[in-house]
């Protein structure tokens, strides 16, 4: 199926110089002010330009353009277009694929003349500029065919007024146009006749014209001819042709199907919004295959969520999936996690702004930044999992990354009672691994994705993943006093085991190795080795906890019990935490001041 799969987009509004990836649902991400909708208008302007005014371009000494990659033009699609068609466009197409650009040099000046359209030549160099063909005949007329007018719906729009437009309305307009279309055509031929015999009785030149109304032209005519000879007045009734009729099509309501149908208009907001949305979901039931006619329509949502509930958002989520499937390829953007599920997060895209220049920035899709950070499929399927079952992260600056359910559960807990606020209101997300090993590729996906990442661990970390990963040197010095104190430790204590890589094992031990880290990190001789390690880390932006993992610290059991940690959280709200857990607070508060500052 034909679809955008690229765009590059330069000197458009705040959009300087990017590019991004597009598939047939694609979810755009960021805060307010990030050039979402820049985007999202970018796209439009390819297929449907206007004229571009000085507020249009970046650099107004520039020229602004929008490049698109084009997929999936083989040889079934090209022959449901009209052969004129096809034969225009099969001479720039190579691999299935096909490159436009849209450009326009400089504000003002009419469509016609300042907007260029440009067609990429196969097998030429990527920098010849002879690559790129002005306008050759017959390509927008093509293009028009295989991407009609898109439809746009903006998030601070008037939708009761959009929503009665005409076909010839710029947004939700057409897609009334859309349920419309069919009947037109179904019922248009013996609907116009009917119209026609209408039009017998009325115009001015039918021999069955209404008695009447030839009186009037003949009595008004007399009249006249005592101010100006020579004219005839001939009362004129239009009928419209079908066509129009259907460009007519409004919207109106009622309420449980009683009471007087009324406009669109005298709803709210919130009722208004839920209207559009849910002929979307209709249309995605109608609509679910792909066109006959070669055609794909560009659907592009601003803050589709918005006003709706919970379960009208999903449903909505699951009807623009199901439209992308179709005769529809989806952009949407959106600030709600529950607009993106499991299988989308992996393509959605990330906007953001940078404050010195005001340009907008496009990060990696979290696919992208997979296949550059890791190169392990196994790995990189674990990381993808972990990620996809965590969207909060894409609304985010920060994210921590926990290796364990006592960080995931007790965290947020801490957070607000020392910070005074929420993670989320700090624009702070959690991770949670499925495993330790998967922290360095973590930290470098989200480094690809622009946002910063911060990894927990217990302090087993250190002499293990950390220098499989890299961090730490298998000959680090303070690596090796560690080793060396435990096995000095082990010889006194039967309880500890050290295994054939003279670490602590698990194997044969009445005392696991996590219990033997933080044993030793508490004594005099261990403490300052477990800090100088804990400080290494740290320049990597891994957390590792000097007193052996977050239970030692904050005086749990380590039995990583459900009810433990929820006696712990109201002890904590409550105030009510013991001496030995009070002395650790410091501890506490610089950890959470590390990952909290700003990025």
């Amino acid at each position: 199926m034909h679809h955008l799969s690229r765009i590059h987009i330069k000197n458009y509004r705040s959009c300087r110089d990017i590019e991004l990836a597009l598939g047939n649902c694609t979810p755009i991400v960021g805060y307010n002010n990030a050039g979402k909708s820049n985007i999202m208008s970018a796209i439009a302007w390819l297929i449907s330009p206007t004229a571009l005014a000085v507020g249009d371009f970046y650099d107004a000494s520039k020229p602004a353009s929008v490049e698109a990659t084009i997929e999936g033009l083989d040889d079934v699609l090209l022959y449901k277009l009209e052969a004129q068609h096809r034969n225009k466009l099969q001479p720039f197409i190579e691999n299935s694929t096909l490159r436009i650009r849209r450009e326009q040099k400089e504000p003002g000046g009419s469509v016609s003349k300042a907007v260029k359209l440009e067609i990429r030549e196969p097998g030429l160099a990527e920098g010849d500029p002879a690559a790129w063909k002005q306008n050759p005949t017959g390509i927008s007329q093509a293009l028009q065919v295989l991407f009609p007018e898109p439809i746009f719906i903006g998030a601070m729009q008037d939708a009761a007024e959009d929503a009665t437009k005409s076909k010839n309305g710029t947004t939700l307009g057409k897609l009334l146009a859309e349920f419309t279309s069919s009947l037109e055509k179904e019922h248009g031929v013996r609907l116009q006749g009917l119209l026609d015999d209408v039009r017998q009785y009325l115009a001015p030149e039918s021999p069955s014209r209404i008695t009447q109304l030839n009186d009037f032209d003949s009595q008004a005519t007399s009249v006249l001819q005592d101010f100006f000879p020579g004219i005839n007045i001939h009362l004129d009734i239009p009928v419209p042709e079908i066509a129009s009729v259907f460009r007519q099509g409004t919207v109106r309501v009622s309420e449980d199907g009683r009471g007087t149908i009324r406009d669109f208009s005298s709803l709210g907001h919130g009722a208004q919004r839920s209207i559009q949305m849910a002929l979307i979901r209709y249309l995605a039931d109608i609509k679910s295959n792909g066109s006959d006619e070669g055609q794909r329509r560009l659907l592009l949502i601003e803050e589709p969520e918005l006003f709706l509930h919970p379960q009208a958002v999903e449903q909505l989520r699951a009807a623009l999936t199901k439209l992308s499937e179709g005769a529809y390829q989806v952009v949407f953007v959106t600030h709600s996690p529950m607009m993106i599920d499991r299988k989308s997060i992996i393509e959605t895209r990330i906007a953001r702004k940078c404050p010195s220049t005001g340009q907008t920035m496009v990060m990696p899709s979290m696919a992208e930044a997979l296949r550059k950070r890791i190169t392990d499929n196994d790995t990189q399927l674990h990381t993808a999992f972990d990620l996809a079952n965590a969207s909060a992260w894409l609304f985010s600056d920060r994210v921590v990354i926990v290796e364990g359910k006592t960080e995931k559960r007790i965290l947020p807990a801490l957070y607000e009672s020392i910070k005074g606020c929420t993670l989320a209101a700090d624009r702070i997300a959690t991770v949670t691994l499925d495993g330790v090993g998967g922290m360095k590729g973590m930290l470098g996906v989200f480094k690809e994705l622009g946002i910063e990442a911060f990894g927990i661990a217990d302090f087993d970390y250190a002499p293990s993943q950390a220098i499989k990963h890299g961090l730490l040197s298998r000959g680090d010095e303070d690596l090796r006093e560690c080793l060396s104190q435990i096995a000095a430790m082990a010889e006194s204590d039967s309880g500890i085991k050290i295994g054939g890589d003279g670490r602590p094992t698990n194997k044969n031990a009445t005392k696991k190795a996590a219990q033997v880290y933080a044993e030793w990190a508490a004594t005099d001789e261990g403490k300052p080795v477990a800090q100088n390690l804990h400080e290494k880390l740290k320049a990597h932006n891994v957390w590792i906890w000097p007193q052996g993992d977050i239970e030692a610290v904050l005086g749990l059991s380590g039995a990583k019990d459900e009810r433990e940690w929820a006696e712990f959280c109201k002890r904590l709200d409550d105030g009510e935490l013991g001496d030995d857990v009070s002395e650790s607070l410091p501890v506490v508060r610089e950890f959470l001041e590390w990952f909290s500052r700003a990025p």
